[in-house]
């Protein structure tokens, strides 16, 4: 689209950030009231984003979910006129990636456009939630497309909501260690190069794949951009990503493949609290048909806390045989 533009951010604020290095989004174009075109600018190095471990970097689904939770809090500031201080819960979120090579990093930032169309639901004049589609394309090829859906609340209603039974104040991210409460995962068996970036502690095998507990540190500049008084949904997408990958490399069908999600689908039930256990099971439900190393594996990954549910992760991987360059050993090692 030749109005669109990718020559700067947009204001941080306007996507519930507070580093600008951490906003994606470029531009808006409106086309109608509920449709728009948004630009984002994929980054060539990310200290989160782009921790992994094959050779080759690649824009992978969290990345662009990322963007696209930037795209529905920057469209209901901007063009429903939610106010700044609204406080934004994700219900369901849904994206699939397709074309995974046109993915990969290049030698300049990815420009990436997504077409928005919201399904938007007012009470009182003000937008109270909204479902929302978004195709995704770079360079005018298609590389996938998202669904989402989430509510909007005042910061009043918000805090009445969190207080529940609670007693006391309800605890922020700030408060967690920044010290492992557990062992971590060694990082190239869920596809990272650094520690700070695994987010699951005391992982092991089980006779239905495996399970962990979900650890960030409250000084995770990425997922604690601000301090927050819940693990956000994208903290949980990114440990069922990693528990689907642990669950692959330990089954040993797929030793040494590298494994590129490329779609996550979940509905979240209930808030992750910071200040109690969030136990992870993954269980690999679907293998290729050949001998593991290339081609598509289904997840299912479940997260619990004090007994409950708090959502069902459903994850596609692609599974790749691995280079056996010296680049790539040096890596793996």
């Amino acid at each position: 689209m030749e109005d669109l533009s990718f020559q700067q951010t947009v204001d941080r604020l306007l996507v519930h950030r507070h580093a600008v290095n951490e906003v994606f989004l470029t531009d808006l174009v409106p086309i109608d009231r509920d449709t728009c075109v948004i630009g984002a600018q994929l980054p060539l190095a990310h200290p989160y984003f782009l921790d992994q471990r094959a050779p080759t970097a690649h824009y992978d689904a969290l990345l662009l979910t990322e963007c696209c939770r930037q795209a529905g809090t920057y469209v209901a500031h901007t063009q429903y006129g939610v106010a700044r201080d609204w406080v934004f819960l994700a219900a369901s979120t849904a994206i699939e990636l397709e074309h995974t090579d046109i993915l990969a990093v290049g030698d300049r930032p990815g420009e990436l456009t997504l077409e928005v169309q919201s399904r938007p639901s007012f009470r009182g004049g003000q937008l109270r939630s909204v479902r929302t589609r978004l195709e995704l394309s770079i360079g005018g090829e298609r590389v996938g497309a998202m669904e989402g859906e989430g509510r909007y609340l005042t910061r009043e209603e918000y805090g009445l909501l969190r207080q529940g039974g609670r007693s006391g104040q309800v605890p922020l991210s700030s408060a967690l260690t920044a010290d492992p409460t557990g062992v971590q995962v060694t990082p190239h068996l869920v596809g990272r190069r650094d520690l700070r970036n695994v987010l699951l502690v005391d992982g092991h095998s089980t006779a239905e794949g495996v399970a962990a507990r979900l650890w960030v540190s409250g000084r995770h500049a990425t997922i604690f951009d601000h301090p927050l008084d819940h693990y956000p949904a994208m903290a949980l997408l990114e440990a069922a990503a990693q528990a689907t990958s642990l669950a692959v490399r330990l089954d040993g069908r797929a030793d040494g493949a590298d494994v590129r999600i490329v779609a996550l689908d979940a509905d979240f039930v209930r808030f992750a609290e910071v200040d109690a256990d969030v136990h992870i099971t993954a269980r690999v439900t679907e293998w290729p048909p050949d001998d593991g190393r290339r081609g598509p594996a289904a997840a299912s990954v479940l997260f619990r806390q004090n007994g409950a549910v708090l959502t069902e992760v459903r994850v596609r991987a692609e599974l790749h045989a691995a280079d056996r360059s010296a680049a790539w050993q040096a890596v793996a090692a």
